[in-house]
């Protein structure tokens, strides 16, 4: 039987300039995805994407972040745990990006934009589960 999960999920760059992508796919998958909305990956960049773990985040050379996770057998699809890690990631690289250091004055940006992206992606997850 097909899965019928979207395995995509774009948090639109609302409060900062900069998009950042969710994907439980395969790096096949990934890069079609990411190819087919007109941005052209280079090796480097594909390679990248590759992943060893349960999870991988890049920043590609637009400012675009890409959160990769793997399918896990829990209530949400994916370990909880692996998502707040690579929040932590995506968070720190958009804020280097934008020339923003993590310091003790900068702290609170930083928790706040976590939070957001913890939020947008636990609905989406909840939702693919069927939850809402």
């Amino acid at each position: 039987m097909e899965n019928k999960r979207n395995h995509f999920f774009l948090v639109r760059g609302s409060i900062y300039p900069f998009d950042t992508l969710f994907t439980t796919a395969c790096i096949e998958k990934v890069i079609k995805h990411i190819e087919y909305k007109g941005y052209k990956l280079d090796d480097e960049e594909k390679s990248k994407l590759e992943m060893q773990g349960n999870g991988k985040t890049i920043m590609l050379r637009g400012g675009q972040t890409i959160i990769r996770l793997r399918l896990e057998k829990t209530k949400l699809g994916i370990d909880v745990a692996d998502l707040a890690h690579e929040i932590e990631h995506a968070t720190f690289f958009l804020f280097n990006r934008i020339g923003v250091k993590h310091t003790e004055e900068s702290d609170e940006a930083f928790a706040y934009y976590q939070a957001f992206l913890m939020r947008k992606s636990m609905l989406f997850f909840d939702e693919q589960m069927g939850r809402r």
